[in-house]
């Protein structure tokens, strides 16, 4: 084994001995079951310390690329190819008695996931301007501050940031919240609601469902939809039966008719700041929605992810906040207010429902991580929270505004959209017959991308509508994407032969 140590190198020793045998390894030159020197041999050969060779053989039996055989010295393991990633098996290579057993069909277990994100836009990415991204712009990320804490964190670290806790999340945390909904109108003291921390809203949503659907039974949702709850109910294997939005939020009258045929097992709306829409609920409907609910003994799921991001006017209270009865789930979400990846949502429970909720979540996932938790917690406490939300709720009023001032200068006649008082997003009515996919396709081969009507839409057909975000792009970049949509609708307004060179179907945007 011919190894060259370069000591005048910034890669340590050890690194350069891992490295080449690696190198060696990959080549076909050290095979498998192949015999490598001592550590005493390698530490004299290249002249280095034992302590440095042990540390490099250490670290290639930890990729699992040598192995040690007691009594017999240390070898290149059987499988090094599988190790180093140039061969990870085939079917083929597994042979044996049981070779000749059919492959699993699992083609029955699958489902619909086409729309679970967007399809590949066929033009290089940095070409296009997006507007279809409804989350919190990465620019914006607090890093110096998390960085503070997090490094804080770690410097002293505790044994409970790794270790698990209390399935209900981290108590300073949970007691933070429990102000928070109970400053915002809702009932938090002992015995009438609860608060449940988890792993970002779809995991929240996801316990709630468990608890409270069975199988065959339905829950009524809102068209247009926010994707991520069509696409958790169609991995759940839950039936839904769509309620229409209009610019005062879910038609509670049409509901009326659904929930009277008995069929609707819960209701889940978004109130304030619907997505896509960017309605609020009128106060009327809130009411009479509520009163739906005690009438037919069906729970309400609230999603509450955007009451934060308030730009004018007083945001409205919590649903949850006007229930004395006990018939509202509440889900709220640090993950469009603060960071995504962060994964940190949490459910506002009756407090009858809120011990069954924390045991099944400990049967589900037996808690989150509460690393993120005292870090998010950390955030808060030292002020930084209400800092970076005063700061992103402005810029992003800002972006609202240039959105909303760009569609009116740039959309032609017969186009209309609804201006949102808080969210990330805002929806777009297009002319009828001017559906949605084959106007993307058009659009990114001008330049810009937005999300199709199909995404938000329960039975997922093309309609003519389109939604919009503000919150990833800069206001010129708004406006000049805006102003791209506006002339590609208005030139198939004029030329509706346009469309038969856009998409057909969901399946040609793949193309």
């Amino acid at each position: 084994m011919n190894l060259n140590i370069d000591k005048n190198s910034p890669e340590a020793a050890y690194e350069q001995i891992r490295r080449q045998v690696t190198d060696l390894v990959v080549n076909g030159i050290l095979a498998a079951g192949t015999k490598l020197p001592s550590v005493r041999e390698l530490a004299r050969s290249l002249g280095v310390s034992v302590k440095t060779v042990r540390r490099a053989y250490d670290e290639l039996a930890a990729d699992n690329i040598i192995e040690t055989r007691h009594g017999s010295g240390t070898f290149v393991t059987e499988h090094p190819e599988v190790a180093t990633g140039t061969n990870l098996r085939t079917r083929e290579e597994m042979g044996g008695p049981l070779a000749e057993l059919p492959p699993m069909r699992w083609e029955p277990f699958g489902f619909n996931s086409e729309f679970f994100q967007l399809p590949h836009s066929g033009l290089h990415q940095s070409k296009l301007i997006h507007l279809h991204q409804a989350s919190p712009d990465p620019s914006l990320f607090p890093f110096e501050r998390i960085k503070q804490i997090a490094t804080n964190m770690l410097w002293y670290p505790k044994e409970f940031f790794f270790d698990r806790g209390n399935v209900q999340g981290y108590q300073p945390l949970v007691e933070y919240l429990e102000r928070e909904m109970a400053l915002s109108g809702v009932p938090m003291a002992e015995g009438e609601n609860d608060i449940i921390i988890t792993g970002g809203f779809q995991r929240a949503l996801s316990l709630v469902l468990d608890m409270l659907v069975r199988n065959g039974q339905k829950v009524a949702i809102e068209a247009p939809a926010f994707t991520g709850i069509l696409n958790l109910l169609l991995a759940k294997r839950i039936d839904y039966v769509a309620i229409p939005v209009d610019g005062n939020g879910m038609d509670t009258e049409y509901l009326a008719g659904v929930l009277a045929q008995g069929e609707v097992r819960a209701i889940i709306t978004m109130p304030t700041y619907h997505n896509p829409t960017g309605v609020t609920m009128s106060p009327e409907r809130r009411e009479h929605l509520l009163r739906l609910a005690a009438r037919h003994r069906v729970p309400i799921v609230e999603d509450d992810w955007g009451r934060l991001l308030r730009y004018e006017g007083e945001a409205p209270p919590p649903l949850k906040s006007l229930d004395p009865g006990g018939y509202v789930i509440h889900i709220g979400t640090f993950s469009k207010c603060f960071l995504p990846g962060l994964r940190i949502g949490w459910i506002t429970s009756p407090a009858g429902l809120s011990l069954s909720m924390v045991r099944a979540k400990v049967g589900a996932d037996a808690g989150d991580s509460y690393f993120l938790q005292v870090l998010l917690h950390e955030f808060i406490i030292k002020g930084h929270f209400a800092k970076h939300l005063r700061k992103t709720v402005k810029e992003y009023k800002k972006r609202r505004n240039a959105m909303c001032k760009a569609l009116k200068n740039y959309l032609p006649k017969g186009c209309r959209f609804h201006v949102p008082k808080g969210g990330l997003t805002i929806w777009v009515e297009l002319p009828k017959g001017l559906n949605s996919l084959p106007l993307l396709s058009l659009a990114r081969e001008a330049g810009v991308n937005f999300l199709p009507a199909s995404f938000c839409m329960p039975d997922r057909r093309d309609a003519p509508a389109l939604r919009l975000s503000f919150s990833r792009s800069p206001e010129e970049e708004i406006d000049a994407g805006v102003k791209i949509l506006g002339r590609v609708i208005a030139e198939c307004i004029r030329d509706p032969r346009l469309l038969d060179k856009g998409a057909k179907s969901f399946e040609d945007l793949y193309k």
